[in-house]
């Protein structure tokens, strides 16, 4: 397998947690689900790339995914409703919706 999506991936998710904790802290813990996903995703994507495991490659790809799903979900009613403030959740949710991207592409190629 090769790693580079995977590497790519972790930059991402490191970046994310630190977008993911200014998001969290505007939220609060409505965002927990998804900040706890970011963090899961965060050890098994080093992992990955740490011992090159098929199996553990494929749990981070589909953790990455996870990560994705559940922004959308805790967010929704803030972007439905608070238009005002919806600029400030932008920069996370750009930075996650890559990580379903570089997931089908660590497993597939």
């Amino acid at each position: 397998m090769d790693m580079t999506y995977q590497v790519i991936a972790l930059a991402i998710l490191v970046s994310s947690t630190v977008t993911g904790f200014i998001t969290f802290r505007m939220l609060g813990m409505k965002l927990a689900p998804h900040f706890g996903a970011l963090i899961l995703a965060l050890v098994a994507t080093l992992a990955a790339v740490a011992t090159g495991i098929g199996a553990i490659v494929y749990a981070a790809a589909f953790l990455q995914v996870i990560v994705a799903l559940t922004a959308f979900t805790q967010m929704w009613e803030t972007l439905k409703y608070s238009f005002q403030t919806s600029p400030g959740y932008g920069p996370h949710l750009a930075l996650v919706m890559m990580l379903p991207v570089l997931a089908v592409a660590a497993v597939a190629l």
